[in-house]
């Protein structure tokens, strides 16, 4: 009897350790790995980023020319037409921080760059943002944050906690908050905005709901963004995440019924191991079989 208890017990507490391990497997982070932008002149882009915000030139693999922006590359895929520039996809903008924003607003506008929104306040005392437009119209924002690196991805969402939601079962990424309700307050101020945040690594994953209010809120100056269209062939197309083994990750997306764009390939351009899928708010979202920036920038 002592022995069938001690081996139904054991049996358990293997069924158990495994059940854990399976769904740490399921839960693990990703890391960020990647923004992959089309440009018309991959040397005029790579230039403006390297003057503009300091990126370091690097033979990606030893296959491309990208630029590192501290655990994270900028990677360039030459367009022949330029991209359509419309605000109108589920990622608005990428950033960058700035420390004495209302200064470097004013030295920017003397040094050849092309100012997309001038300077505006945020809340608190010498806290502002502006956006200036890259070489291919991409929208980039520059706000308060303390020092000068690459910050944030920000993005449009539908609904923002079914998209948080889907990066955290897909991804392993926690936002701040599990679930925001919808506020019904002014959206020209920040607590009528719809929002939540994702840490991963040193970038903020912003999600806005999107502007569809009518009037506009001020801060967004286009028409209402009734329906977001896909970040494919736009300026910004693909946000990427990095595994040290993709085929597992891929397996467990596909099983899950996420929608795979492209399936798991050798692309010789960066001699990078990646698939790609489309996220919430069609977003591509490549994932890329990778060592962390820390251990494997230079093997």
């Amino acid at each position: 009897m002592f022995g069938r208890i001690l081996l139904r017990t054991l049996m358990g507490s293997c069924l158990l350790l495994a059940g854990s391990w399976s769904l740490a497997e399921e839960v693990q982070p990703a890391r960020f790995h990647h923004v992959l932008l089309n440009v018309t002149q991959p040397a005029k882009s790579m230039r403006f980023y390297r003057n503009t915000f300091g990126a370091v030139p690097v033979k990606f693999r030893g296959a491309a020319d990208a630029l590192l922006t501290e655990r994270s590359f900028l990677l360039f895929n030459q367009v022949e037409t330029p991209p359509d520039g419309t605000l109108n996809t589920g990622v608005w903008h990428i950033g960058w921080g700035g420390v004495d924003v209302k200064n470097e607003y004013e030295w920017w506008k003397r040094h050849d760059v092309t100012i997309h929104t001038p300077l505006s306040p945020l809340p608190g005392r010498d806290n502002f943002y502006f956006y200036i437009s890259g070489p291919d119209k991409e929208l980039i924002e520059i706000n308060t944050m303390g020092h000068h690196r690459f910050a944030h991805v920000h993005f449009f969402a539908d609904d923002v906690n079914e998209s948080v939601a889907w990066y955290t079962k897909n991804l392993g990424l926690k936002p701040r908050t599990a679930k925001v309700p919808r506020p019904k307050g002014d959206p020209n101020t920040l607590a009528g905005i719809w929002m939540n945040v994702i840490q991963c690594d040193n970038v903020l994953l912003i999600f806005f709901g999107k502007p569809d209010q009518e009037p506009s809120p001020q801060w967004w100056p286009d028409p209402p963004l009734k329906e977001i269209q896909s970040t494919k062939d736009r300026p910004i197309e693909r946000i990427g995440f990095s595994y040290e083994k993709i085929e597992p990750v891929f397996e467990r997306m596909q099983a899950a019924g996420v929608t795979i764009v492209e399936p798991i390939t050798e692309r010789p351009q960066f001699r990078l191991k990646s698939f790609v899928v489309e996220g919430p708010n069609r977003v591509l979202i490549e994932v890329a079989e990778a060592k962390p920036i820390s251990e494997g920038v230079w093997e």
